[in-house]
């Protein structure tokens, strides 16, 4: 076999993995078929082998994107060397209004597939842990105790995490009223009304 597609195939390898990413996120990892791609991209079910060598790796592949879109990203915002806790905090609410951040869609359909595979769950357990420890390792540098950083960050990471899981994401005009008094409840200290001002115009430019 060459090392790339002969010329009359039409989907690339992220073509097929934006279609099955749509299709897990939509209907869940049993309607991820292969033959169903193919329709969607108006392909042979052969080109597919171009790019994955059967339908688990093309599995594992979606794992990497939500691993690199939901988890890398997120620890990337909690490790930013920001000068305040506030700041930090703002880092990491960036991923809970950008969907470019994290995609909450992909996070639960993630999470519905943990159910029906052992090995797919103790990945999202890690995730969980990993996210909850970058968050208690960001209130730990700014000077917080071990148990305040771990509560600040169970708090934080849970809250958000339920309310997605409840479906019960607020309105714009909701989170700008309530972020100063979100901001107190996770850092314990005041932001300034420009830290806030600041957050609210970066949220509404990416379309929260």
């Amino acid at each position: 076999m060459s090392d790339s597609p002969p010329a009359h195939t039409k989907a690339t390898r992220a073509d097929w993995l934006s279609a099955a990413r749509k299709v897990l996120i939509g209907s869940g990892v049993q309607s991820v078929k292969i033959s169903r791609l193919a329709v969607q991209l108006g392909v042979s079910r052969a080109s597919f082998y171009w790019y994955f060598a059967d339908r688990q790796a093309l599995l594992d592949a979606l794992l990497d994107e939500w691993r690199e879109a939901n988890i890398r990203v997120f620890e990337e915002r909690a490790e930013r060397p920001e000068p305040t806790v506030i700041e930090s905090v703002l880092a990491v609410f960036e991923c809970w209004v950008d969907r470019r951040l994290f995609d909450p869609r992909l996070e639960f359909a993630v999470r519905d597939w943990a159910r029906r595979d052992d090995d797919v769950r103790r990945s999202l357990e890690e995730a969980d842990n990993r996210r909850i420890e970058a968050l208690e390792s960001m209130h730990l540098r700014h000077g917080a105790s071990a148990t305040e950083a771990r509560v600040r960050a169970r708090v934080h990471y849970h809250s958000q995490i339920g309310l997605y899981a409840l479906g019960q994401v607020d309105s714009m005009d909701c989170r700008n009223e309530m972020l100063g008094d979100y901001l107190r409840v996770f850092t314990g200290e005041d932001p300034h009304p420009v830290q806030v001002e600041q957050f609210r115009v970066y949220a509404l430019s990416v379309g929260a």
